[in-house]
């Protein structure tokens, strides 16, 4: 019901549902962003430091040589807040999720499911050349703008950007079942005009009496693929099984489902 609710709650932030509290919020984004441009975190961050330390301990001993009695310590703050109390309960549940987010960190690396990988492979590469292109102030900026703008467009217009989707969708489809028909009756005359792959092609069109019209999709279609080859060498076998109590396993494999990781 919370995750439910959150959802809720963001997607009526995103959609301006309440113009003000929105607005707080994008507002509140863009001067955050425009500080950071502007100003050095570090620099000003030292420079506030040592004013306040300069201002409090001339304040604490100009009391006690005067007034006999320090202000900044009379007057001051007796107690911190208590912050293991506001942070525990982050870290708690951070550490409590971080054995499975491991495991399935495990399993991307080790390609334990090769499309998660190759997922993962194109998405850091795909991050990779937008860092390289934009610093990371334009991207922030660009998603703020983006992720307060684009979804009230996507509603206010959604039938006229359906439909504009799903036409770009069936046309490039089309585009490239064209491309491919293309490229395979190109490629097919250069095959034929390979010697040693045209006595093959041709022996086995003799032997399965297949006619010289059909084309090579359907030959390839039609070779039967061997179960098992024979090769000079012998690969050794693979244990089914690691070896007991060589390494800690920090989650069971079992109890992660199957699923897309990104």
């Amino acid at each position: 019901m919370s995750k439910s609710a959150n959802c809720n709650c963001n997607c009526d932030l995103l959609l301006w549902k309440n113009p003000i509290e929105t607005g707080k919020y994008f507002f509140g984004s863009i001067l955050t962003l425009l500080i950071l441009k502007k100003v050095n975190l570090i620099t000003f961050f030292l420079k506030l430091f040592y004013t306040i330390f300069l201002t409090t301990g001339t304040i604490e001993f100009l009391s006690k040589a005067f007034l006999g009695q320090g202000l900044i310590t009379k007057y001051g703050i007796k107690e911190c807040p208590n912050t293991v109390a506001i942070i525990k309960p982050y870290f708690d549940e951070f550490l409590k999720n971080l054995p499975v987010k491991q495991a399935k960190f495990r399993m991307l690396v080790f390609a334990q499911v090769p499309k998660n990988t190759f997922k993962a492979a194109l998405i850091a590469f795909a991050l990779h050349k937008l860092f390289s292109w934009f610093s990371v102030w334009t991207i922030l900026f660009v998603s703020v703008l983006a992720m307060f703008t684009l979804p009230i467009v996507y509603v206010t217009y959604q039938k006229e950007i359906d439909s504009m989707l799903n036409c770009a969708c069936t046309t490039i489809k089309t585009k490239s079942n064209q491309i491919c028909n293309q490229i395979c009756n190109k490629v097919e005359p250069t095959i034929k005009k390979i010697g040693p792959l045209n006595t093959l092609l041709n022996n086995y069109k003799q032997k399965q009496g297949i006619s010289n019209d059909s084309t090579t999709t359907k030959l390839a279609a039609e070779v039967p693929i061997s179960s098992s080859t024979s090769t000079g060498i012998d690969l050794p076998n693979v244990p089914n099984s690691n070896p007991e109590s060589t390494s800690t396993k920090e989650f069971n494999d079992s109890e992660i489902q199957h699923e897309n990781v990104l």
